[in-house]
C-alpha cells in the first residue's frame, strides 16, 4: 500500500511518544509458557537471549531513540523487580515506568497510557528485532493518522529468514506478515487499536477482522478478493477513524520468539552471542 501524500515531517512538529511494552504471560492453551519454562522462568520477557534477558532488547531500542519520551512496560507485579534490574543497566533517556498488567490487553494499554495525552506505539517484549527505523516510521504515520499498524510482505520476511514465520494474511496484492507493532494517535483509541493485534485469520483473529472491516470484507479476504489499501479504507469507514498500514521493508521486524523454533531464529538473526554465551543459554534450556 502507497501512504497517502502528508505534508513533509520537518514542517510538522513532531510529539513525543509513549512506547509501552507488553510483557506479562504469553500462556498457552494449558495455562503455561512453554519457552519460558524450558528456561526456568515464569515470564518468557526474562529468558536469556545473546547474553541478556529478552524484554532487554526491545527496551534498549526503546530507551535510546530521541523520539521516545516515555516508556511503560506492562507486566505482572511479581516481575517489576527483575525488569527494573534490566532497566537500570540500560543505557537511555526520558520517564520510565512499570504497570501492573492487567486480564485484558486494551486494559492494560490504557492503564499504561493513563497519564498521557500524545500518541503511542505499542509492543511485545518479545519484540527483540524491534529497530529504530521501525519507531520513524510508525511515528511519522502517527502525525497524520488515528491509527497505524505495521506490516511486513511475505518476501521480506522471507528474505530476513525462509522459515520464520508459517502464517501469512494473503490479500489480493499479496502475502502480508503483521508486525508486533501498532500506534494511536492518543489514548482515545485504545479499543479501535485492539482490532488490529495477531497474525491470523482463524478463530478470535477473524472476530477482530470482523470487528475492523465487516462481515464482507472478512468474506473477501479469506477469499483472496480484498487488497491491503481496501481493507484499510473499510477498516477507517467502519470504526470512523483514519487508519493507516505501514509496511515495513525490514522482514524481521515481523519476526518474534514465540516459540524454540523462533528464539532460534531471532537470537541467529541478533548476530552477537558468543559461543560462550551460547553454551549457557543452552545448558539451562535443557536443564
Amino acid at each position: 500500500m502507497t501512504p497517502p501524500v502528508s505534508p513533509d515531517i520537518d514542517d510538522i512538529e513532531q510529539r513525543p511518544l509513549r512506547l509501552v511494552v507488553l510483557a506479562g504471560h504469553g500462556l498457552g492453551p494449558e495455562g503455561v509458557d512453554a519457552l519460558a519454562e524450558r528456561f526456568g522462568e515464569k515470564h518468557r520477557c526474562l529468558i536469556p537471549l545473546a547474553g541478556r534477558p529478552l524484554i532487554a532488547h526491545v527496551l534498549q531500542t526503546a530507551a535510546q531513540h530521541p523520539r521516545v519520551a516515555s516508556l511503560a512496560v506492562c507486566v505482572e507485579r511479581e516481575a517489576f523487580d527483575p525488569i527494573w534490574d534490566v532497566l537500570t543497566r540500560l543505557p537511555g533517556r526520558g520517564s520510565v515506568a512499570l504497570v501492573e498488567a492487567r486480564g485484558d490487553i486494551a486494559e492494560s494499554v490504557r492503564a499504561a497510557a493513563e497519564d498521557w495525552d500524545g500518541p503511542l506505539l505499542v509492543t511485545t517484549a518479545d519484540h527483540a528485532l524491534l529497530s529504530a527505523e521501525s519507531v520513524d516510521a510508525m511515528a511519522e504515520m502517527l502525525e497524520g493518522c488515528d491509527i497505524a499498524f505495521a506490516l511486513a510482505r511475505r518476501a521480506a520476511v522471507e528474505a530476513a529468514h525462509p522459515k520464520a514465520l508459517r502464517n501469512y494474511i494473503a490479500l489480493r496484492d499479496g502475502d502480508f506478515a503483521t508486525c508486533d507493532l501498532y500506534g494511536m494517535a492518543s489514548a482515545r483509541f485504545v479499543d479501535a487499536v485492539d482490532v488490529f493485534r495477531g497474525a491470523g485469520i482463524g478463530g478470535r483473529e477473524s472476530s477482530r477482522i470482523l470487528r475492523a472491516i465487516g462481515l464482507a470484507g472478512l468474506v473477501m479476504i479469506k477469499l483472496g478478493l480484498e487488497s491491503l489499501s481496501g481493507a484499510v479504507v473499510r477498516a477507517s469507514r467502519r470504526l470512523g477513524l483514519r487508519v493507516r498500514a505501514v509496511i515495513m521493508a525490514d522482514g524481521t521486524q515481523a519476526i518474534d520468539v514465540d516459540n524454540d523454533r523462533t528464539y532460534a531464529i531471532v537470537r541467529d538473526l541478533l548476530g552477537d552471542v558468543s559461543s560462550e554465551g551460547r553454551e549457557k543459554e543452552s545448558a539451562r534450556a535443557v536443564a
